[in-house]
């Protein structure tokens, strides 16, 4: 006795099943019988669990339509499609020379699921069961029996909490594991897992989904954080976020857990952190912007290296905006408070400053700045065997600018002295901050005007065209009916750098320009990211609101950043 279990869509199912609705001659050497064919289930009703899978769920039993090929070369097909469809789209499981044929737990499942049921509901199918010779011929049709047939699911999620508080100060805390169980008990071969959610109550009309590879996953309070921000829970309120694991199986069932729902508490990011005085460059009128060291971590960490005046004070402060603001009596090494004192500066140099927005602890590290007799740019290019002097600028003796063309990809580093003994290296292109001893920095052939900082390993390469600063650059768009440029600030640290916050207060377009003028004006089709070119598409902006704006003049690269 041969058996086997598919699904068909209608389109496939005639030629190869079985036809249904089309009489095939008989086979002219055979007499063509004249026996009533009926087939009768066991139960019409159908109620099982994941345990019983791998069980028989229901018995069709059926009489010799007595073929004149005899019943050992008769086939028997059973067919379960949904009610009042005709079958368009159905199950079927082939049988051979026997007059019973079963259908397991796991496949009346899968049969009813496919068609259209829901786990733990009552879902009304029909089936019949189709006689022919073994090759298609002479069919004959039983009644259409219907069954009622309640699905099983076996898939369970488990939260370890529902309800989660975020802050800046626990952002890089554990918030949350979700775990569950295997699907599809007694089902072989490949099933699938996806973790999906949506915002609370929306019954999951858009959701997020994520393939798993395991059945578990933890969140930090900073990935639920931003996790519920990205599905309309407001920063700074509490939401409720749906969670819920999709299984498929090997023959494309779909299996849903049971939702489990986290009240998620959200906090307002700070999209920027400066620091500000009079011992900065900007004095006590102009943030000199921090950066987070993993931009993909916890924003509770920023890092800058810049050259202060000592005698004189700095603070802290978020969004360019005394707002909020840090301070502390201590140096080099305190905890800022809300509001608090200046923080006094010993001496004159170049510190390498780390604050922790959420805890306020800062630290200002001294900073070797040795003045080398030569900075140049190494690589494949040149065999790794020479250097390609820059030129130091003559008001700043750690800056060092050049122009040159990669005639090809290429690979590079900076190093000083013409010596390996200090090279700086980095993961990223056109800009960056180069490490000690980092990696190649891949360039993309062309020609660049180079920029680097021997002190803080800032760097950049841009086309030549943008080698010289700019005096203004502002962003203009449909948000300011194209009218009038919102001016960005620029850095005291380094001209190409320019940040501010911009309420755009429309969708549409929108570009960025130097000098309030469109001789030099840039533009991408990439939004909230990307790296504009000169007389490019206008930004294509989806979401209104107030954004932090970082845009660099030499590469054309830019951030929209808002909570």
């Amino acid at each position: 006795m041969k058996s086997s279990w598919r699904y068909y869509w209608v389109a496939a199912i005639v030629a190869v099943a079985i036809s249904c609705t089309t009489t095939v001659d008989p086979t002219p050497k055979f007499t063509q019988s004249t026996e009533t064919f009926a087939a009768t289930p066991t139960t019409t009703t159908v109620a099982i669990t994941a345990a019983d899978s791998l069980s028989e769920a229901i018995k069709f039993n059926w009489n010799d339509p007595k073929f004149t090929t005899g019943i050992e070369h008769t086939k028997f097909v059973v067919m379960v499609g949904a009610v009042g469809s005709n079958f368009a789209t159905f199950y079927h499981k082939d049988f051979t020379g026997v007059l019973t044929g079963a259908l397991l737990g796991k496949e009346i499942n899968a049969a009813a699921l496919k068609l259209g049921a829901t786990i733990g509901q009552s879902f009304s199918v029909e089936a019949k069961v189709v006689a022919s010779q073994a090759n298609g011929n002479e069919s004959k049709i039983s009644a259409v029996a219907a069954i009622t047939v309640t699905p099983y699911g076996d898939l369970t999620l488990t939260p370890s909490a529902t309800a989660v508080t975020a802050t800046v100060a626990t952002a890089a805390e554990k918030g949350l594991d979700l775990n569950w169980s295997a699907a599809f008990v007694g089902y072989k071969g490949v099933k699938k897992y996806q973790l999906q959610y949506a915002k609370g109550g929306t019954d999951f009309a858009t959701p997020t989904s994520v393939d798993m590879s395991s059945f578990s996953t933890t969140f930090t309070k900073f990935q639920l954080n931003k996790l519920a921000v990205a599905v309309g829970v407001g920063a700074g309120t509490t939401g409720d976020v749906d969670f819920r694991i999709k299984a498929t199986n090997e023959q494309d069932a779909v299996l849903y857990s049971n939702v489990s729902t986290v009240a998620i508490t959200t906090y307002v990011a700070y999209n920027s952190i400066g620091i500000i005085g009079d011992a900065t460059a900007g004095g006590w009128g102009t943030d000199t912007d921090l950066r987070r060291p993993d931009p993909n971590g916890a924003p509770t960490d920023w890092t800058v290296t810049l050259f202060l005046t000592g005698g004189k004070s700095v603070k802290f402060r978020a969004d360019d905006d005394w707002a909020n603001n840090w301070g502390d009596s201590a140096f080099p090494h305190g905890f800022g408070t809300s509001n608090g004192p200046n923080i006094p500066v010993s001496a004159d140099g170049y510190y390498k400053v780390d604050f922790n927005v959420g805890t306020g602890e800062y630290t200002l590290t001294a900073v070797a700045s040795t003045t080398y007799t030569n900075i140049s740019m190494i690589g494949d290019f040149v065999g790794w065997s020479s250097d390609i002097d820059l030129t130091q600028d003559g008001s700043d003796p750690h800056v060092w600018t050049g122009t040159y063309t990669f005639g090809s990809d290429a690979q590079m580093k900076f190093r000083a002295n013409h010596d390996w003994g200090t090279n700086w290296g980095s993961k990223t292109f056109p800009s960056g901050y180069g490490v000690g001893n980092g990696d190649n920095i891949l360039v993309t052939a062309g020609t660049y005007f180079v920029y680097f900082h021997d002190v803080t390993g800032e760097f950049f390469l841009a086309p030549t065209a943008n080698s010289t600063p700019y005096n203004s650059i502002g962003v203009i768009g449909d948000f300011t009916g194209w009218s009038s440029d919102a001016n960005l600030i620029k850095s005291p640290t380094n001209p190409y750098r320019w940040s501010g916050t911009v309420n755009l207060s429309a969708t549409g377009g929108a570009k960025f320009r130097a000098n309030a003028d469109w001789g030099t004006n840039w533009g991408s089709n990439s939004f909230p990211n990307g790296k504009g070119v000169q007389n490019g598409d206008n930004l294509p902006i989806t979401t209104t609101g107030v954004y932090v704006v970082t845009f660099h003049s030499g590469t054309g690269e830019y951030t929209f950043t808002k909570n």
